[in-house]
């Protein structure tokens, strides 16, 4: 049972509702400009408005140059066009645009969300092969695209974006190696990479004593008969699928 049947290879599991998980993109895509542009907080400081409409563009450009990227690299594969694969790879381009919505260029943008197309899909095929049940992909979306999208500040930060958190209170003042290499920028990418050193290195040492704890305490799975039954059958009472 699962992702793989008892030879090891994958096995297809299609989602409930095509036209559900379209929407559901959907609703993120316009739930992103909540968190993209939103994150300015105000559109009436100065210069707070054109900091909100780059965010907002850039997401419009890597969302949808992610979600092209994806469905048609597949099908080079496939030979078919995956409506999943579009969606996700929407999600791929909304994830690895996040970092750096608000301080890069738009054709920037454009080459985040392409290049993030690739991490996805190569992080997907990547947990395949590892044999790691990750249905969703969301290891594939929201791990890998988001360690591009980090990295990718240090790669297409703009020198004029990237300086404004800064308030120059304190010498706290972007100099030009605090810019993406493609700038001339020397510090912006290593700072980037040794965030994400950092956040790896705190996400797995708490998930490691949570799910720890959990094992020790007879949490961590459900019994082996519920698991062959399906959580759907014995925790929310009816199958999800009818076949």
């Amino acid at each position: 049972t699962g992702l793989f049947d008892a030879a090891a290879q994958p096995v297809p599991m299609p989602g409930q509702s095509t036209p559900f998980q379209v929407l559901g993109t959907f609703i993120l895509w316009m739930g992103w400009y909540g968190f993209n542009p939103g994150s300015t907080l105000g559109i009436t400081p100065a210069g707070y408005g054109p900091i909100m409409a780059r965010a907002a563009m850039c997401t419009t450009l890597s969302a949808a140059v992610g979600g092209i990227t994806v469905v048609f690299f597949d099908r080079i594969f496939s030979k078919t066009y995956d409506v999943g694969m579009v969606c996700n790879g929407i999600l791929a381009g909304l994830v690895s645009i996040t970092a750096g919505c608000a301080c890069m260029l738009p054709w920037a943008a454009f080459l985040t969300g392409f290049i993030g197309a690739f991490v996805y899909y190569g992080a997907s095929k990547l947990m395949l092969k590892l044999k790691i049940d990750d249905p969703l992909d969301a290891f594939a979306v929201h791990g890998a695209c988001g360690f591009w999208g980090v990295l990718a500040v240090g790669v297409f930060g703009h020198p004029e974006f990237v300086g404004f958190g800064w308030d120059g209170e304190n010498g706290d003042v972007a100099g030009d190696e605090y810019a993406g290499f493609l700038y001339g920028g020397s510090t912006l990418f290593a700072a980037q990479l040794v965030a994400l050193i950092i956040e790896i290195a705190w996400v797995a040492s708490l998930s490691t004593a949570m799910f720890f704890t959990l094992k020790m305490s007879g949490i961590l799975r459900v019994s082996e008969e519920v698991e062959m039954a399906g959580m759907d059958v014995s925790k929310h009472g009816g199958s999800a699928y009818n076949h």
